[in-house]
C-alpha cells in the first residue's frame, strides 16, 4: 500500500545527520505535533538500515510546513546556494541589468556581512564591482556605504589573498608528495594548523587548509591528529558553518579513509554511505570508497550488488583514475563471488578500451587483483603472459622500497612458474623470501598485511604457504 506521506518521506530520507544537528540547533518550533515531525526526521537521518515511519494521522499541511522550513534553513546556511547568488548579482552588476530589489538585498548583506564568512573574498571584490557602478551613476550616498565596507575589510581581504596563495603552494607540494613520495611537507603543518583554527579567516579557506592537513596528515599517517582535526570540522558543520552538501559529501569520503586506515570499520562503512547519498561528479570516488570498506568486511554480495548497481555510472565516467578504481573493485569482487569466467572477460575487455590510462594512476593494485584472477582461474601460462607484456616486474620494481611494500606482482610471477613446472618447491620459497627482502622493511602492521596476503594465497599449494606463513610469523616477532 502507497503511503500517503512517500513524496515528504523520500524527502526526508535526504536529510544528512550534520544537517539534522544543524536543524535542532535552530529549532524555535512551538507546534508539539510539528517538533515531533522535525525530531523523527532528524533520528532518521542518523540511521540507514531502519527508520521511524511517520504518523499519518497528523494534519498534511504540517508536514508540508516542515518540508518548507527544514528547505528554507539549509538553504539560507548553504554556502554554494550564496555563491550562486553573488555570481548572479555580479552577471547583474556587469551588464548594468541590477534591479531595486536587488540592490536593495545587496546593501543590506553589505551592512552585515563579516569577513569569516565563507565567500567573503568574492564578496569583497563583488563590493568593489558595485562601487564602480555606484561612482558613474553618482550615487555618493550608497558609495559610503560600500567605501566603508571595502576600508574597514581591506586587511582581511588582503590577508585572504595571502593565506590562499599559501594554500596553493601547499597544495602543490603536497600533491608531489602524494605521487611521488620522494618530498617531506612536514613544514606545512603548523602553517596549515594557523589557517585551520583561525577565527578570523574566512570559512573558504579554513575549510581548504583542512582539505590540505587531511592530505599532509594521511600521507604521514598520522591518523590520530588527522581525527583531531575532523573533530573540529564536525563542530563546525553542526552549527551551520562552512556547510553545503558538496562539501559534506566530501568530509564524509575523507572520514571513511580516516576510519578505515584506524581499522574502525563500522564508522568508516557509516560514513561511505553517507557519502554516495547524492548523485555528482564524485560519486564514483565515493562508490569505490564504501565497495573497499564492504570488502575489507567481507560484504562480498553487497559489494557486487552495488558495483552492478553502478555499472552505468563507471561506463560513462571520463575521471580515468576513478574507473580504474572501480574495475579493480570489480575483479576482486567477481573472484570473492565466484564468478571467475565473468571477472576474465571483463578485466580483458577493461584492459584493451583503457590501455592508453592504465598505468597513470595505482595500476599495481589493478593488475594485483587481475593476477590473482588467473591465478584463482588456474591459468599460470596467462599470469606469465600478462606479466611480461606490461612489463610488469620492472614497473614493480621501480616502485619497490615504499614502507610495507608488498611486491605482489612478483609473487604471482613465482607463483605462475612454479605452478607451470619452471620452479621447484624450494626456489619458489627462495624467490618469494628474497622479493619481499627487496621490497620493503616490514613493521608490524606491514606483516599482517603480508599474513592476510599468504591467506589469500594459501588455496594454491596449503602445504607450502602454510610454511612460508611460519617463516614469516617468526620474523614479524622481532617488530
Amino acid at each position: 500500500m502507497k503511503s500517503k506521506l512517500k513524496i515528504f518521506t523520500d524527502f526526508s530520507e535526504g536529510v544528512l545527520p550534520h544537517e539534522a544537528a544543524y536543524l535542532q540547533k535552530e529549532n524555535r518550533i512551538r507546534d508539539d505535533e510539528k517538533e515531533e515531525i522535525l525530531n523523527k526526521v532528524c533520528r532518521n537521518a542518523e540511521r540507514f538500515f531502519s527508520s521511524e515511519d511517520f504518523d499519518e494521522n497528523i494534519d498534511k499541511r504540517k508536514y508540508a510546513y516542515i518540508k518548507k522550513w527544514i528547505s528554507k534553513k539549509l538553504k539560507k546556511a548553504d554556502v554554494d546556494a550564496h555563491l550562486e547568488y553573488l555570481s548572479h548579482i555580479e552577471k547583474q552588476i556587469l551588464t548594468d541589468t541590477i534591479s531595486s530589489p536587488e540592490e536593495k538585498e545587496l546593501l543590506e548583506f553589505i551592512s552585515v556581512y563579516g569577513h569569516t564568512s565563507f565567500y567573503f573574498q568574492k564578496f569583497y571584490e563583488l563590493v568593489r564591482e558595485y562601487q564602480d557602478y555606484l561612482l558613474v551613476r553618482f550615487r555618493y550616498q550608497d558609495c559610503e556605504v560600500t567605501g566603508e565596507f571595502l576600508r574597514e575589510n581591506e586587511k582581511y581581504y588582503l590577508k585572504s589573498l595571502k593565506v590562499k596563495d599559501e594554500i596553493f603552494h601547499a597544495t602543490k607540494d603536497l600533491i608531489r608528495q602524494y605521487t611521488s613520495q620522494k618530498i617531506n611537507t612536514k613544514h606545512w603543518e603548523s602553517k596549515l594548523l594557523e589557517y585551520l583554527y583561525d577565527d578570523e579567516l574566512d570559512g573558504r579557506n579554513k575549510y581548504h587548509a583542512f582539505i590540505r592537513l587531511v592530505f599532509l596528515y594521511f600521507n604521514y599517517k598520522e591518523y590520530e591528529k588527522a581525527k583531531e582535526m575532523f573533530d573540529y570540522i564536525d563542530e563546525c558543520f553542526k552549527n551551520g558553518l562552512m556547510y553545503s552538501r558538496r562539501v559534506l559529501f566530501n568530509y564524509y569520503a575523507n572520514r571513511v579513509i580516516l576510519h578505515s586506515n584506524l581499522n574502525d570499520l563500522d564508522q568508516a562503512e557509516y560514513y561511505a554511505h553517507l557519502s554516495v547519498k547524492q548523485d555528482n561528479s564524485d560519486k564514483l570516488f565515493y562508490l569505490n570508497n564504501l565497495v573497499a570498506i564492504l570488502l575489507k568486511k567481507d560484504k562480498n554480495k553487497e559489494a557486487l550488488d552495488l558495483l552492478t548497481e553502478n555499472y552505468k555510472l563507471f561506463k560513462a565516467s571520463f575521471n580515468h583514475h576513478q574507473k580504474l578504481g572501480f574495475a579493480t573493485h570489480y575483479v576482486r569482487t567477481l573472484v570473492r563471488n565466484k564468478r571467475i569466467a565473468i571477472a576474465e572477460t571483463f578485466a580483458r575487455n577493461f584492459l584493451h578500451e583503457n590501455r592508453k590510462y592504465v598505468f597513470e594512476h595505482r595500476w599495481s593494485r589493478f593488475f594485483s587483483n587481475y593476477l590473482m584472477l588467473l591465478t584463482t582461474a588456474e591459468k599460470p601460462v596467462e599470469v606469465i603472459k600478462v606479466t611480461n607484456k606490461y612489463n610488469l616486474l620492472e614497473r614493480e620494481a621501480e616502485v619497490m622500497g615504499r614502507e610495507n611494500f608488498i611486491p605482489k606482482i612478483h609473487w604471482y610471477y613465482h607463483l605462475a612458474n612454479y605452478l607451470n613446472g619452471q620452479y621447484s618447491e624450494d626456489k619458489l620459497f627462495e624467490q618469494l623470501i628474497q622479493s619481499i627482502e627487496s621490497a620493503s622493511q616490514l613493521d608490524s602492521e606491514g606483516f599482517i598485511a603480508l599474513d592476510d596476503f599468504i591467506d589469500r594465497l594459501a588455496f594454491t599449494q596449503p602445504g607450502f604457504f602454510s610454511k612460508l606463513k611460519s617463516h614469516f610469523s617468526d620474523k614479524s616477532l622481532i617488530y
